[in-house]
């Protein structure tokens, strides 16, 4: 994933898109299927990658914090 894209979120934004990750990361871990290792490591993947973007968005959010302060 090279292509990156800066965007500009208000701290609402921010908490919705927080929600909504938290959303499809249960949604992830609570999918039944057979435990194949395929879908294991395919679930693994999915849910660093959603752990991944939401340390990217809180951590914006920290730091904005940080300058407004």
């Amino acid at each position: 994933m090279t292509d990156q894209r800066k965007v500009e979120l208000t701290t609402r934004q921010q908490d919705l898109l927080l929600q909504g990750l938290r959303y499809i990361r249960s949604s992830v871990k609570l999918r039944r299927e057979d435990p194949t290792p395929e879908l294991t490591q395919q679930r693994s993947e999915q849910l660093e990658e959603l752990l991944h973007l939401s340390s990217l968005i809180e951590g914006s959010s920290r730091a904005e914090m940080m300058l407004q302060s």
